[in-house]
């Protein structure tokens, strides 16, 4: 195909993806997908392949594809054009946790399917044992909310009323659920016209030509860059998990090593035995992590399509283990263990190129919750459910970003403005964390600081939540990130330290709720981190004065706010660091 062709008709359908993507942020109900945008959408290619993706959250991309290749297989012959099929089914097809619902609806062009257009977006409650759907200590995923095998929500562009009706009736919330669930609708609906319309404009032949190139482009081009690795093994890498949320004093082991072979990589990942807690991990969420973490080190620049599947192996510890769960295991934190598994992964393809990846980010977050009853009369329930999460980990030749998500969860902080607008609340505080990133020559990104104020009684908490007790390891001599922490009613007489996974906590009016999370670790020997920088990082509050002499070993005067450079000399001198041996993979 004429090249010009190939990247106009490649980049319209990402740009399609992007269009559909800001719809449904638009269209959406929840705060957490119109302000957080825990959503993912893919268009995928008649035979399940992935071609065009915009997503805030990636590791929803690989769950969307495994999903639609489940409904070509079972519903062969009995896809028809108007047809939407809804799932979050954790063990049909393989979902994050039964939160994410997807809506895939197949693209006809003259009476042949040529596409599928598939989204999926959390759910601030679906049901289950506590308000806001996730509780940190379920023990199985009947806990978790309505599980809706694949089933077809329209069925040739008649509403399944039955269904809908079922959700509806099993959410704390309805207006909301189905609200983002029609905003989906929409997505993909818009996705069928303008995709039609590519096809119009280019001919079916063409479209459907420049999906397969691409994709062989994408795959030859990568199975080049890993050819040019060095070959050999790498690991393992092990970190822990603080708990499962029911087994509080007994951490959860995630390992990788990796097998560079020719063109191809090879991951073996080894974990804990099944968790009572939901903290279990579906092999499909455990391939979408592996495939994002090479794309991040090694192709960052290349198309994110099915090209970029195929040189990648993995192969997974038992049935039931952490990495390889039975049903009815519990799922609904899997996130937390996929951010424990993105740096193993990362911190093992850092053995191999050192240069090109970064140390791991905070991972402290995950998801608070405050649920109850609107004031004003009326009986409508609330779910103010917020992702949030620490700092970047620092990158070779830079800082870590502070204050963000990163890896396979990139989504937004919800604004203190919009919280404070539909949600009885108010937010006393939300900045950067001093002293929370993981020190080096290049810093850690820094955690944050957000404490709420409950504006009304009656309101249930729930966290999910992690990095309390192991925090996030840094790079090449550097040191790990501080530990996150949570208080309820930080400034009260007898303060009252919560455990990182708590369901249903009662709260009343004027209670307040201090969140603490750690940043990410830092790369390289901090003694080598330039006395300036350091001495920016204390006059923006980023930096203690004591962490600046005892951890970097850069003194400060105080009286002219610069460095002193024959103390520094002296103190670098005398300081030996935490630890000279290499930090990837230290806990």
């Amino acid at each position: 195909m004429d090249a010009i062709k190939l990247e106009v008709i490649y980049n319209a359908t990402n740009q399609i993806a992007y269009e559909l993507t800001q719809k449904l942020m638009r269209n959406g109900y929840s705060s957490i997908v119109k302000e957080s945008q825990d959503l993912a959408l893919s268009i995928c290619d008649r035979d399940g392949r992935n071609v065009g993706q915009y997503s805030p959250n990636p590791v929803g991309l690989g769950v969307v594809g495994s999903q639609l290749k489940g409904i070509l297989q079972d519903f062969a012959g009995a896809i028809d054009e108007g047809d939407t099929f809804i799932l979050n089914h954790p063990y049909r097809y393989c979902q994050n946790h039964p939160s994410d619902v997807t809506l895939i609806a197949p693209v006809f062009y003259r009476g042949e399917i040529m596409a599928f257009v598939g989204n999926t977006a959390h759910k601030p409650d679906i049901g289950g044992k506590v308000p806001g759907t996730n509780a940190g200590d379920a023990t199985e995923v009947f806990q978790e909310g309505l599980l809706i095998p694949p089933l077809k929500l329209y069925e040739r562009g008649v509403l399944n009323e039955a269904v809908r009706q079922l959700i509806r009736a099993n959410t704390r919330i309805p207006e909301v659920t189905w609200g983002d669930i029609r905003a989906q609708v929409t997505a993909n609906l818009h996705g069928i016209d303008r995709l039609a319309a590519l096809a119009d404009r280019f001919g079916l032949d063409d479209v459907l030509a420049c999906w397969e190139e691409r994709i062989a482009i994408t795959e030859r081009e990568l199975r080049s860059r890993i050819a040019a690795m060095p070959p050999g093994i790498y690991g393992p890498v092990t970190d822990y998990i603080d708990d499962d949320g029911v087994e509080l004093e007994k951490p959860l082991a995630v390992t990788a090593t990796l097998h560079v072979r020719g063109d191809e990589l090879e991951f073996e990942f080894a974990s804990a035995r099944q968790s009572r807690g939901p903290l279990n991990l579906r092999p499909c969420v455990v391939r979408a992590v592996a495939e994002y973490c090479v794309q991040a080190a090694i192709g960052p620049d290349l198309p994110k399509n099915q090209g970029c599947s195929a040189p990648i192996r993995i192969n997974l510890p038992p049935p039931g283990h952490l990495l390889n769960p039975e049903f009815p295991a519990p799922v609904n934190m899997y996130a937390t263990t996929c951010h424990r598994l993105a740096p193993v992964i990362m911190m093992v393809l850092a053995q191999a190129l050192p240069e090109r990846v970064a140390a791991p980010q905070s991972s402290s977050g995950g998801a608070v919750s405050f649920n109850g009853v609107e004031p004003g009369g009326g009986g409508r329930r609330y779910s103010q459910y917020e992702i949030l999460w620490g700092g970047y980990g620092a990158r070779p030749g830079k800082d870590g970003v502070s204050g963000c998500a990163a890896d396979i969860s990139n989504v937004m902080s919800t604004p203190v403005e919009a919280l404070e607008n539909e949600f009885p609340v108010r937010m006393q505080c939300f900045e950067v964390n001093p002293d929370s990133a993981g020190a080096g020559q290049y810093r850690g990104g820094l955690g944050i600081r957000r404490a709420w104020q409950v504006l009304n009684d009656d309101v249930t908490l729930n966290l999910r939540l992690d990095r309390f007790k192991f925090s996030s390891p840094g790079l090449f001599g550097a040191h790990p990130s501080a530990p996150a922490r949570c208080t309820l009613n930080p400034d009260r007489e007898q303060p009252r330290p919560l455990h990182s996974k708590t369901a249903n906590i009662r709260l009343s009016r004027g209670d307040t709720l201090l969140l603490e999370l750690g940043g990410g670790g830092g790369w390289g020997d901090p003694l080598a981190r330039d006395p300036e920088r350091v001495l920016d990082d204390v006059r923006n509050g980023y930096v203690s004065l004591e962490a600046a002499r005892e951890v970097y070993g850069v003194v400060v005067d105080t009286q002219s706010m610069t460095v002193d450079a024959a103390a520094t000399a002296r103190q670098r001198a005398r300081a030996t660091g935490p630890d000279t041996k290499d930090t990837i993979g230290v806990t």
